[in-house]
């Protein structure tokens, strides 16, 4: 693939833009149902977990003895509490970047595409040019803008910092 020419002087980056209302509301809905379904997920997969346990020991269950049970539960218990205390703490680091973000504001980058590429979770990521050579600026878009935008193409976009979210995308 052909390295794409980069007029670097025609690269503008305005940082620090006031978030609108709407946007400040669209974060304050992300923050309250982002946690919301975490502990019924955790649960159900727990319990699809204690259910593979048990039909793997069906054969031992007549050897067990009252403390095994109370074992099998208090593991059980301790596997909940450490995925949960995982997820608490993803969640409060997204709360943490979306402060930022609120506090800082949104970002306008009009740049060039230089690449893109897709993950194997089906997760979109288009790389920016930055305001110089070493300066990249890699984000996930929606499947639409990814198959709309191609190398090369001169863009123009507003992201949150951050919490790494492309609110617009457009062509120049």
């Amino acid at each position: 693939m052909a390295e794409t020419s980069i007029d670097y002087s025609q690269i503008e980056l305005h940082e620090n833009i006031p978030l609108t209302e709407g946007e400040q509301n669209t974060i304050a809905i992300q923050k309250q149902d982002f946690f919301k379904h975490v502990p019924c997920i955790l649960l159900s997969v727990l319990l699809l977990m204690v259910l593979i346990a048990c039909y793997l020991l069906k054969d031992e269950f007549h050897h067990f003895k009252y403390y095994h049970y109370l074992l099998f539960f208090g593991i059980a218990l301790v596997l909940y509490a450490f995925f949960y205390g995982i997820m608490h703490l993803v969640h409060a680091r997204s709360v943490k970047n979306w402060e930022k973000d609120i506090q800082h504001g949104k970002n306008i980058l009009t740049s060039i595409i230089i690449s893109r590429h897709e993950t194997e979770n089906d997760e979109y990521i288009i790389t920016f040019s930055g305001r110089n050579r070493k300066e990249k600026i890699r984000l996930p878009v929606s499947k639409a803008d990814y198959l709309n935008y191609h190398v090369g193409t001169k863009v123009v976009m507003i992201y949150l910092k951050y919490s790494k979210t492309v609110i617009s995308l457009k062509a120049l």
